[in-house]
């Protein structure tokens, strides 16, 4: 099954792009390539997501996005990869008047900036040994500039458990170690660019009627150097389907930084003077909202 989707996006991200060699994830896709040698049972599934929205006349944006899933279930293993990114652009628009109040010109000027920016891309390897519980081996990158990283890689090693599992519902909670490699914009002098931690998320499903699907992942990261260091990623989202082919879906992602990264500020005196620049910490709290038409076929 593909998936097709246009998508309104409301968002706070990044700037630049740059691509990193993941190497866990082609040892995954490795390993996934094995498993499906040896369970030849299966099939591939396949997602996308694009949204554009633009405007134009006194005020002028764009925004740009992309995502990917592709998936597969054996007997006993599943495999997912995903990937996907957003790009907002804004212009500015300054005018000004020359002349006298009974004859004069306008002149105007404009500057174009990136608002908002961010990318991901994450591959995951589940093995099942009883009817409840998996291994999983996950690697996911993340790249948001304006939420003050270059680049996150976060490697997850861990175990899952199937608690709820009906042709109605489902319900699975997961618990992992990670590895994580951060880039900081701005690198934070007092803070290790990589640490071990641990991860717990959890994910359920809901079919609330026959065309209505409610779905509520959470995912909670800490930092085994830093207790203070939590962060959370939690994402809920409604799908309506509103006939064989089209759908529509709803979606509001939040991420939470106790321990933000900094961002480089300049530093005057009180009298106005340019005397240097501080790091402080950038905000704790972002959204994403997310309203899709989705066209299946």
């Amino acid at each position: 099954m593909k998936v097709r989707a246009l998508t309104i996006t409301g968002i706070a991200a990044g700037q630049g792009f740059r691509v990193l060699p993941l190497t866990t994830p082609a040892l995954l896709l490795l390993a996934a390539t094995a498993l499906q040698a040896q369970e030849p049972n299966g099939r591939w599934n396949a997602s996308s997501e694009f949204s554009f929205v633009r405007t134009g006349g006194n005020a002028k944006s764009s925004t740009f996005g992309l995502g990917s899933t592709v998936s597969r279930a054996w007997d006993r293993t599943e495999v997912k990869v995903e990937a996907g990114g957003i790009r907002t652009r804004s212009t500015r628009v300054r005018r000004a008047a020359v002349g006298s109040e009974s004859d004069y010109r306008v002149d105007e000027t404009s500057e174009s900036n990136l608002s908002a920016e961010k990318y991901n891309a994450l591959v995951r390897v589940d093995r099942r040994f009883s009817a409840r519980t998996s291994v999983y081996v996950q690697s996911g990158w993340k790249r948001d500039t304006f939420a003050g990283f270059r680049h996150r890689l976060v490697n997850v090693f861990g175990v899952s458990t199937q608690w709820v599992r009906s042709s109605s519902q489902r319900f699975r909670t997961a618990y992992g170690l990670t590895h994580t490699v951060q880039n900081d914009v701005d690198p934070n002098p007092d803070a290790a660019g990589r640490f071990l931690g641990m991860r717990l998320s959890s994910d359920y499903r809901r079919q609330m009627t026959d065309n209505t699907e409610l779905r509520s992942n959470l995912v909670l990261d800490g930092n085994g150097d830093d207790p203070s260091d939590v962060r959370a990623d939690w994402t809920n989202s409604m799908s309506v389907s509103m006939n064989e082919h089209l759908g529509l879906k709803t979606s509001l992602r939040t991420t939470f930084d106790n321990e933000p990264a900094l961002r480089r500020v300049p530093l005057s005196s009180p009298e106005g003077e340019r005397t240097g620049t501080v790091l402080v910490p950038r905000d704790e709290l972002d959204r994403v909202f997310t309203i899709a038409l989705v066209v299946t076929f």
